[in-house]
């Protein structure tokens, strides 16, 4: 067998796994509150459509990353983000680039990566507006893999307020 053939095979073995439920280690009620109040996550980030467009839709991040891979998410934003994926996914991107465009002008324009090719550029920027640039009418087009999120460290966001948003996150996947 072809290493693509194997991985074919192990993507869809896990694809069809049963799952035991993960038992949260917080409390869901006051992780909404959070994600939707204090810990302002809902300003980037969307569960079930409500919320921002910048950062991923977080709506099926609880079926399909694990535990400790969604808190290292949020106290190391900038990490590859496909590790700790439970199963076969295109939820998140493999890589989740920030991009800089400066135009002829000499605005600089600072967002994310929508869609790219060889001549052309779809980007977000931070206000959640869409821009299609053509690659030969701009100054110059910078990509990062520096994520835009702030890290969350243990003194902006306790460990167990974390555990309280996972368990929020968790809780929108079982339904």
């Amino acid at each position: 067998m072809t290493d693509d053939e194997i991985w074919q095979i192990i993507t869809y073995l896990r694809s069809i796994q049963v799952k035991a439920p993960v038992k949260p280690v917080g409390n869901a009620v006051h992780g909404k509150e959070l994600f939707y109040g204090d810990a302002n996550c809902s300003s980037c980030h969307m569960v079930e459509g409500k919320g921002g467009r910048f950062g991923p839709d977080l709506t099926a991040v609880g079926t399909s990353r694990t535990v400790e891979s969604i808190i290292d998410s949020v106290r190391n934003p900038s990490r590859r983000l496909a590790w700790g994926l439970t199963e076969s996914t295109k939820e998140f991107a493999q890589e989740y680039q920030t991009v800089t465009v400066v135009t002829l002008d000499g605005q600089e324009i600072k967002g994310v990566t929508l869609n790219e090719d060889a001549f052309s550029l779809q980007m977000m920027d931070t206000a959640e507006q869409i821009h299609l640039f053509e690659k030969d009418k701009v100054r110059s087009v910078k990509t990062s893999r520096e994520s835009p999120m702030p890290p969350y460290n243990a003194s902006f966001l306790s460990d167990q307020d974390l555990h309280d948003i996972v368990a929020y996150l968790l809780s929108v996947g079982m339904k």
